[in-house]
């Protein structure tokens, strides 16, 4: 059977890219269709464009970490996103609104549901969103992305199910030999993938460049690090002065490829980094963002730790010569010790499983 599919939420990567993961999976079936629905001021207002995925925009705000002013600006704006969201539905009709988490994802919830259209909300995180954690009671399935995490105790058991990670297809096949070419890397080196994200991270970029002069010594080390745009000459510029051998990019579009090289992995803990992590099955120094919103990073951080798959920093303490010897600790390790066990990428399919079977249900 096909079916017609909205995709509610966004506003950062961590929201979108499971939202992705989900929509490729629907987008198998060549009779199936789907729409996201976000806001202007999102990530997937640019994301989605490229991706080639159909997006419709509603009028919502940030609640959370806000100030008093921004709250009551999103607050009385909040009916009109609901009248919006009411409306769409009502347009598009659909069979399944999934809510991904995120600005749009609340208004588009409590249409599906005053619409009696089948809503299921999808965790990406380890601990549960607000959004999320509203809808999820009232919702028909929640889906949860990680096992055994804090995320269980806000829903209901009996309509809550555990999946695993839920990332885009095909991330953990890239092609090792031919990424040490593209990359410009030593095959014969240990590969340390630095990034923060799209954007980058500057305390992380900052802590590398300082970093970089005590991981000299270590002739068999070489670095790939995805900046983001502002702070790329100034890395490379570190890098260089501390003579370490390292590739700098702005922004990495094959991210499958130089997950293939890495043998550790030194990042922020968004829920699509942690995610596509543990279906790698990569070792992690894991430096959480200390602002997200419920401090939602250092859970989803403390999940891999929990498996044995990452040692966590948290910001405060993130130091050059700490950052240096949690590296020369893996190093000395070797990359026969940088593999770690994977976990099974295989949510997205059964998410479309789980919709169908409301569909055939409703």
């Amino acid at each position: 059977m096909h079916m017609k599919v909205v995709i509610a939420g966004g506003g950062t990567g961590g929201h979108l890219y499971p939202g992705i993961a989900i929509a490729r999976e629907l987008l198998r079936d060549s009779g199936n269709e789907v729409l996201f629905v976000g806001t202007e001021q999102g990530i997937e207002s640019r994301v989605l464009l490229r991706e080639g995925l159909p997006l419709r925009f509603i009028a919502v705000g940030k609640l959370k970490g806000m100030g008093f002013v921004s709250i009551m600006r999103t607050l009385f704006t909040l009916p009109w996103s609901v009248v919006q969201s009411l409306r769409l539905v009502h347009e598009v009709r659909p069979d399944v609104v999934i809510g991904v988490g995120g600005y749009s994802s609340g208004p588009m919830g409590v249409a599906a549901l005053v619409l009696r259209v089948p809503l299921i909300i999808v965790e990406p995180n380890s601990y549960a969103g607000l959004v999320n954690r509203k809808l999820g009671r009232m919702a028909d399935k929640v889906i949860l992305c990680f096992p055994g995490t804090g995320a269980q105790k806000f829903f209901p058991p009996e309509k809550t199910a555990s999946l695993g990670p839920l990332v885009r297809q095909g991330i953990d096949q890239g092609d090792r030999e031919r990424a040490f070419a593209d990359f410009g890397l030593d095959p014969r080196r240990f590969t340390v993938f630095v990034m923060g994200g799209s954007g980058g991270a500057h305390a992380i970029n900052m802590a590398m460049v300082k970093a970089a002069g005590f991981l000299k010594p270590v002739p068999a080390l070489q670095v790939l690090h995805q900046t983001g745009k502002k702070d790329v000459e100034e890395v490379r510029k570190g890098y260089r002065e501390a003579a370490l051998n390292a590739v700098v990019l702005p922004y990495i579009h094959d991210m499958a490829g130089a997950y293939a090289v890495a043998d550790l992995v030194v990042s922020r803990s968004g829920a699509t980094t942690v995610a596509e992590l543990a279906v790698c099955g990569k070792r992690a120094i894991l430096i959480p963002f200390p602002f997200a919103a419920d401090n939602h990073q250092e859970y989803n951080a403390k999940t891999l730790a929990e498996r044995g798959m990452a040692k966590v920093i948290v910001q405060k303490d993130l130091t050059a010569e700490f950052l240096a010897d949690e590296i020369h600790r893996a190093v000395a390790q070797g990359t026969a010790a940088a593999a770690a066990d994977r976990m099974e990428n295989r949510a997205a399919e059964e998410i479309v499983r789980i919709c169908r079977d409301h569909v055939q249900a409703h």
